[in-house]
């Protein structure tokens, strides 16, 4: 066999190994019990607080807030904690029936999403549970009560579910279905529901947390120091026995994360070390997963022969296949698929500058408010950990674990 045949077999080799790895971790993630959909029983005589951190959220809060009260659960408020917008957000909330309170201006060593969210657990005193929703997210009416559902028939004290991409760009519609497929492929959602293995994940997007539960780990306040406070305190309420809960749910939940291309970049580079993981392993661990992706065509377009052609097209095809199913799950378009190499790419950098920042501690910007990678400046006082450094907010046992 020529060298171009052996390098072509061997990408093939590659393309079908990834493949089969993607669709196993895939068909882990997506089995009957880890999804959630408007047809699975609910519950309805437990009261919820909902509340929505926003900040320059205007245009899309009043959407989330007319779904928030249009929901079959007993939601006893809709809370908007207005973060120090500087648009119309309070108002187009207030319009559509929510009650507006203002976020205290965070202390040093504090991030806003975390210490919003914090403020309006304290003053939604109404619900059993709590629900912290994303003023980009839209529930479907039947959303939180199904979520109610699987909590309390699995003993959950926690749960999120995992919501649908909504798109109106080019770029979204290529980046954002490739980058859940992703998440899904390192999420392992068997582990984060079971007891006794530490993963610990939850998505801030929606999050519903039984009161008393949130309170014993100290909620938000405790992990107001993390730029990813869902999973900070995921990982505390792990530590403290309690189980979570986290189900695929496209019907009932869509998000649009990003406007622009350049707030996508940001917020990723902001996220993702800290989720992902920042270090080499993890790092190579996607860059190969990206090169297995695209080695394939790059093979087959050096036209090799015979038995090398066919295993490089059989990698190739395996990995479309595989991208294409993902969409149709996410119920995005299927034929961006044949583009995966590129999303590939530009999510691999994205990633790469998200370790590179958070291993020097370089500074981004989110929202108009500066931070240093890994997190916000460490706070003055004696608690790295709390919104008002008070230390008596920290729960017994030994701190949580991030898991995914």
């Amino acid at each position: 066999m020529t060298a171009r045949g052996v390098v072509a077999t061997l990408a093939g080799v590659a393309g079908l190994a990834a493949g089969v790895n993607s669709l196993a971790r895939l068909g882990r993630a997506g089995g009957t019990r880890h999804r959630l959909g408007p047809g699975d029983p609910g519950v309805f005589g437990e009261t919820v607080s909902v509340v929505v951190p926003a900040r320059d959220e205007a245009g899309r809060v009043g959407g989330c807030v007319a779904a928030l009260l249009g929901q079959d659960a007993d939601v006893v408020e809709v809370v908007v904690v207005d973060d120090g917008s500087g648009d119309g957000t309070a108002g187009e909330a207030a319009a559509a029936g929510a009650r507006v309170e203002v976020a205290p201006v965070p202390r040093p060593g504090v991030a806003g999403k975390a210490a919003a969210c914090a403020h309006g657990a304290r003053v939604a005193t109404g619900g059993r549970w709590l629900a912290f929703v994303d003023a980009d997210v839209v529930l479907a009416p039947e959303a939180l009560s199904r979520l109610l559902g699987a909590c309390l028939a699995g003993g959950a004290a926690a749960a999120s579910p995992l919501a649908r991409q909504a798109t109106r760009t080019w770029w979204e519609e290529l980046l954002l279905p490739d980058l859940g497929l992703q998440v899904a492929e390192r999420l392992d959602l068997g582990a984060v529901a079971d007891p006794g293995r530490p993963d610990a994940f939850l998505s801030g997007q929606c999050l519903l947390v039984r009161r008393d539960a949130y309170e014993a780990v100290g909620g938000f306040g405790a992990v107001a120091g993390s730029l990813v406070e869902d999973v900070a305190l995921a990982g505390r309420l792990k530590a403290a026995g309690h189980r979570l809960d986290v189900r695929l749910a496209p019907g009932l939940a869509a998000v649009r994360m990003y406007g622009r291309f350049g707030d996508l970049w940001e917020g990723l580079a902001k996220n993702l070390a800290e989720v992902w993981g920042a270090g080499t392993g993890s790092l190579a661990w996607q860059a190969a997963r990206a090169a297995a992706g695209w080695a394939p065509w790059l093979a087959l377009a050096a036209r090799p022969r015979g038995r090398a052609a066919r295993v490089a097209a059989a990698g190739g095809l395996l990995q479309l296949t595989v991208r294409a199913g993902g969409r149709l799950v996410a119920g995005a378009d299927p034929r961006l698929a044949v583009a995966y190499p590129v999303a590939d790419l530009i999510l691999l950098a994205v990633y790469a500058d998200s370790v590179r920042r958070r291993r020097r501690g370089t500074p981004l910007t989110w929202k108009g408010r500066t931070y240093r990678a890994g997190g916000p400046p460490a706070p003055a006082r004696n608690d790295p950990g709390t919104v008002a450094g008070d230390a008596g907010a920290r729960p017994p046992g030994r701190p949580g674990r991030k898991g995914g």
